[in-house]
C-alpha cells in the first residue's frame, strides 16, 4: 500500500474515531436519562404507595374506633377499609419493581393489608355482637396489623432509598466509563488525524521530489536522446565511411589503387562479351630477389602508371594480382584492332627503361589474349600460360589450349598418384551404413579410397582413379585398399565393404590375391565385396564364378549402383548376392519423384522375394531417410548419416 492510500485510510479512521465516541456518549446520556426517569417513576410510586397505605390504614382505624367510642353503627360496605383500591395500587407497584427485596416486602405488605381488612371485619362483627372478649382480641390484632403495616412502609421507604442510591451509582459508573471511551477515542482520533496530516505532508513532499526528479530525468533523457541521435548520425557516417572503405578495398588493389580482380569479374558479368588481355611480368620473382621487395613494389607502381597513361580510352585497366594486369574492352571493338593495340602496348612496355635513384631497369611482360563469350578471364589465363611456356611473349586463346591444360593436370595427378603409391598414402576412408529395421544391429562401413597429398590434403577418388586405370596402376590401388581394410577388420572386428570393378575380377592376379587372403583370414564374415554394376559387365559367367568363390569362404557380395541404367534385372537378380545397393540417381529423388519411389519399391519387393537385403545410397536428408525406411529398405548410407572419415575418426565416433 503506497503512502497516498495509507494517508486516506488514516483520515477516514480519524473521522470514525470522532464519530464513534460521540455516538457512545449520546447513547450513554440517553441510557442514563432513561434510568433516572425509571427511578423517578419508581420513587413516585413508592411515595404514593406508602402514603396511600399508611393513610388508608390509620384513617379507617381511627374512623372505626371513633364510631365504636360513640357507639354508632358501622357499615363496612361503605365505611370499611378499601382493600381493592389498595391491592390494585400495590399490584401496580409490584409489577414495576425490579428489586428482589422490594418485591418481597411488597408481597408481605400485600398480605398485611388483606389481614388488616379481615381483622377490621372481625372487630366490627364482635362489636356488633357485644362480644367483649373477641372485640378486645380483634382490637389488639387490629392495632398490631396497623403497626406492622407502618413498619413495612418505613422499611419499604428505606429500601427505596438504597435502591435509588445504587441506581445513581450505576448511572455515575456508566457515565464515567462512557466519558473514558469518548476521551480515549478523541485522543486516538486526534493522533491518527495528526499522523494522517503528517503522512499527507510527506506524500506532498515526496510527490514534489518525484516530480522534480521526473522533470530532471526527462531533461537528462532529452539530452541523452540528443546525444544518441548525434552518436547515431556519427555512427551512421562512420559505418557508411567504413563500408565505402571496405567496398573500395574489396574492389581495388591496395598497392596501385586500380580496380582489382573482384571488380574485373563484376564488370565482365555486366558487360558480357569482352576482349581481355592479361599482362604478367616475366621473371619478376628473380627481380624481387635481386633488387628487393621494396623496389619490386615500386616497379609494379611504375608499370601501373605506364599502363594507365598508355591504355586507350576504349579499354579499362585492372590490377588483377601481384605483377599481373588486365586490359578489357567490349567486343564491339574489332578483335584484330584490339590485338594489334595490345601488341603495340607490349612493345612500348618492353622497350621502356624505368629509373629509381641510380638503378635503371627494364620490365618485360608476357600477354595472354582471349575473346571468348564465357570464362573470359580463365581463357586469357590459359593463353598467358601458353605465352610464357612457349616464350613467344604473346598468345591468343585457342580452344585446343584447354586440352593441353587437361593433359597438364593429368600429368600432375599422375605424379601425385605414383608418389602416393610409393609412400603408402592411398588409404581407406570409412562411411557408416546403418540398419533401418533393427537399430540393435551393429553399424557397418564402406571403405572408400583416398589419396593423401604431401601437404596433408585429401584427394577424392574421382580425381585419380581414372588416371590410375590409364596408367595401369589401378591394381595397386585395389591391392592397397584390400589389405588395409582387412587389417581394420582384424583389429576392430567391424563389418566393412570394399569396392571391386570388372577390371579387378578380370585380373587373375587380383582374384588370386583375394582368394589366398580369404583362405587364411579369420573374419571373412565381416567382409563384403561391392561389385560395380556397369554396362561393361558383359561376362556374367566370370562374375558369378568370382561371387561363388568368395562366398564359399564366408564373405558377402553386394551389387553396387543397382538401377543406374544398365541393369538387366532378370540376369543380375539370378546372381547369388547378399545385398543390392540402390543407385543414388533413384535414392536422391525418392522423397519427391513418384517414378523413383515406384522403382525403389519394385527393387525392394523383388529383393525380398529373393532373400536379398537392400541398401539405400546417397541418403542426404531426413526426408529421404524416412522415405526409404517407409519403403522397407534394410540399410541406409549417406551424408545425413555420416561422411567418409579416417580410421581414427571412425574409432572415435563408433567404438
Amino acid at each position: 500500500m503506497n503512502l497516498r492510500i495509507s494517508s486516506y485510510v488514516l483520515v477516514v479512521l480519524s473521522l470514525f474515531l470522532f464519530i464513534i465516541p460521540l455516538y457512545i456518549g449520546n447513547t450513554a446520556i440517553v441510557s442514563s436519562t432513561q434510568v433516572i426517569e425509571n427511578i423517578q417513576d419508581e420513587l413516585l410510586d413508592m411515595v404514593e404507595l406508602t402514603y396511600s397505605i399508611e393513610h388508608n390504614v390509620y384513617k379507617h382505624r381511627n374512623l372505626l374506633l371513633e364510631k365504636i367510642v360513640k357507639g354508632e353503627s358501622i357499615d363496612l360496605e361503605v365505611e370499611g377499609f378499601d382493600l381493592e383500591e389498595n391491592i390494585e395500587l400495590l399490584n401496580l407497584t409490584v409489577e414495576r419493581a425490579d428489586n428482589p427485596q422490594i418485591n418481597a416486602l411488597l408481597l408481605r405488605l400485600h398480605k398485611r393489608i388483606i389481614a388488616f381488612r379481615y381483622v377490621e371485619i372481625s372487630m366490627v362483627e364482635a362489636w356488633d355482637a357485644n362480644d367483649t372478649v373477641d372485640f378486645e382480641d380483634a382490637l389488639i390484632a387490629y392495632s398490631s396489623v396497623a403497626s406492622k403495616v407502618t413498619s413495612d412502609v418505613v422499611e419499604l421507604q428505606d429500601l427505596s432509598g438504597i435502591y435509588l442510591n445504587q441506581a445513581i451509582a450505576q448511572v455515575r459508573e456508566a457515565s464515567a466509563e462512557a466519558t473514558d471511551h469518548v476521551r480515549y477515542s478523541i485522543f486516538g482520533g486526534i493522533a491518527l488525524l495528526l499522523f494522517a496530516f503528517f503522512s499527507m505532508q510527506r506524500l506532498t513532499t515526496k510527490y514534489k521530489e518525484q516530480t522534480e526528479r521526473a522533470l530532471d530525468a526527462e531533461a537528462k533523457q532529452r539530452k541523452l536522446q540528443k546525444r544518441l541521435e548525434n552518436y547515431s548520425q556519427d555512427l551512421e557516417k562512420d559505418v557508411n565511411k567504413k563500408t565505402e572503405e571496405l567496398e573500395y578495398r574489396y574492389y581495388h588493389h591496395a598497392l596501385t589503387q586500380l580496380p582489382n580482380r573482384n571488380r574485373l569479374i563484376e564488370d565482365i558479368k555486366v558487360i558480357g562479351d569482352v576482349h581481355i588481355a592479361l599482362f604478367n611480368l616475366d621473371k619478376f620473382q628473380e627481380f624481387n630477389d635481386y633488387f628487393g621487395e621494396e623496389l619490386g613494389n615500386i616497379a609494379i607502381k611504375e608499370m601501373a602508371h605506364f599502363l594507365m597513361q598508355s591504355t586507350p580510352d576504349s579499354c579499362s585497366l585492372y590490377h588483377v594480382n601481384g605483377d599481373e594486369f588486365a586490359l578489357v574492352s567490349s567486343q564491339s571493338r574489332i578483335k584484330d584492332e584490339f590485338i594489334e593495340g595490345i601488341r603495340e602496348l607490349q612493345k612500348s612496355l618492353n622497350s621502356k627503361q624505368f629509373e629509381y635513384g641510380e638503378e635503371v631497369y627494364i620490365l618485360m611482360a608476357s600477354v595472354g589474349i582471349a575473346s571468348s563469350s564465357t570464362n573470359q578471364l580463365a581463357c586469357a589465363d590459359i593463353a598467358l600460360k601458353e605465352a610464357k611456356k612457349s616464350h613467344t611473349g604473346l598468345s591468343i586463346y585457342q580452344s585446343s589450349m584447354e586440352m593441353e591444360k587437361v593433359y597438364e593436370d593429368n600429368l600432375l595427378c599422375s605424379k601425385k598418384l605414383i608418389h602416393a603409391i610409393k609412400t603408402d598414402n592411398i588409404t581407406p576412408y570409412y562411411q557408416v551404413i546403418v540398419s533401418l529395421k533393427d537399430t540393435s544391429l551393429p553399424v557397418r562401413h564402406e571403405g572408400l579410397a583416398r589419396l593423401i597429398e604431401e601437404d596433408g590434403s585429401v584427394t577424392p577418388p574421382y580425381q585419380f582413379l581414372n588416371i590410375a586405370k590409364r596408367l595401369r596402376l589401378y591394381p595397386e590401388v585395389t591391392k592397397t585398399m584390400f589389405y588395409k581394410v582387412l587389417k581394420t577388420i582384424e583389429h576392430e572386428q567391424v563389418a566393412i565393404s570394399i569396392n571391386l570393378s570388372v577390371e579387378d575380377m578380370n585380373n587373375s592376379a587380383i582374384v588370386k590375391m583375394i582368394i589366398n587372403a580369404l583362405g587364411s583370414f579369420e573374419f571373412n564374415n565381416l567382409i563384403t565385396f561391392e561389385i560395380l554394376e556397369t554396362e561393361a559387365m558383359d561376362n556374367y559367367g566370370d562374375v558369378q564364378l568370382f561371387i561363388d568363390s568368395v562366398r564359399s569362404y564366408g564373405a558377402k557380395v553386394a551389387i553396387d549402383d543397382f538401377g543406374s541404367g544398365y541393369s538387366n534385372f532378370a540376369h543380375i537378380l539370378n546372381m547369388n548376392v547378399d545385398y543390392i545397393k540402390i543407385d543414388a540417381s533413384l535414392i536422391s529423388h525418392v522423397d519427391t519423384d513418384k517414378n523413383s519411389r515406384l522403382m525403389v519399391e519394385t527393387i525392394v519387393k523383388l529383393a525380398e522375394q529373393l532373400g536379398i537385403e537392400t541398401v539405400a545410397e546417397y541418403v542426404s536428408t531426413e526426408e529421404i531417410y524416412n522415405t526409404v525406411k517407409e519403403l522397407g529398405v534394410d540399410w541406409a548410407q549417406g551424408y545425413w548419416l555420416g561422411k567418409p572419415v579416417s580410421f581414427e575418426e571412425m574409432k572415435a565416433n563408433f567404438y
